[in-house]
């Protein structure tokens, strides 16, 4: 009976641990999309599922609020895949005629981690297993949208008082000095002498 478990064992969880292996490219691909310094709160859902070789699995990842900023994207396996192929599509239309945000094909690599601007509300991401070491392969997605820090919500919303003695005529080209010039600071050192 107990060769019987380990061969079942060996066979659920895959040749040498890849579920182990799967829980430490999750966490790589975690710190990865925080170090991004945007997303300090990622979606604690998890969207994992197994995939054969030559077929597509499709995660769909929604917006809890309107308008995000951006979206931080992280695709971990369980090191099995050897060739995949990476498509986010825009989930708010037909699928034959939703847009593609972004395609690539990635070689000998069970983290990837990228960022989208001014993303849809919902995102499709698909996975084409082109090669792996097992017939199938387990992948995860971790994600997380970026809506703005809340003290940019608040000023955004406030009217701008402006001090009328200090306008500038957007037309007056000669009173108008470039941004560099305005904030640059410089500091010249110069040896201390007696005179």
């Amino acid at each position: 009976m107990l060769p019987f478990l380990l061969i079942a064992s060996y066979t659920l969880f895959g040749q040498g641990g890849t579920g182990s292996l799967l829980n430490f490219n999750v966490k790589e691909v975690t710190a990865r999309i925080q170090d991004l310094a945007l997303y300090p709160n990622l979606s604690k859902k998890r969207l994992y599922g197994a995939v054969t070789k030559g077929e597509t699995i499709r995660f769909d990842l929604r917006a809890t609020e309107s308008q995000p900023q951006s979206i931080g994207i992280g695709i971990a396996g369980d090191g099995t895949l050897r060739e995949w192929q990476l498509t986010v599509y825009n989930g708010e239309g037909p699928d034959d005629s939703a847009q593609i945000l972004r395609r690539e094909k990635i070689v000998g690599e069970n983290q990837w981690v990228f960022e989208i601007l001014a993303p849809p509300e919902d995102v499709v991401v698909e996975i084409r297993n082109l090669s792996s070491t097992g017939a199938i392969a387990v992948v995860e997605v971790v994600h997380g949208f970026y809506y703005g820090y809340s003290v940019d919500k608040e000023n955004s919303t406030k009217p701008v008082m402006q001090n009328p003695a200090q306008k500038v005529s957007p037309t007056d080209t000669e009173k108008l000095s470039p941004i560099d010039t305005q904030n640059r600071v410089e500091f010249f050192r110069t040896p201390i002498t007696k005179d």
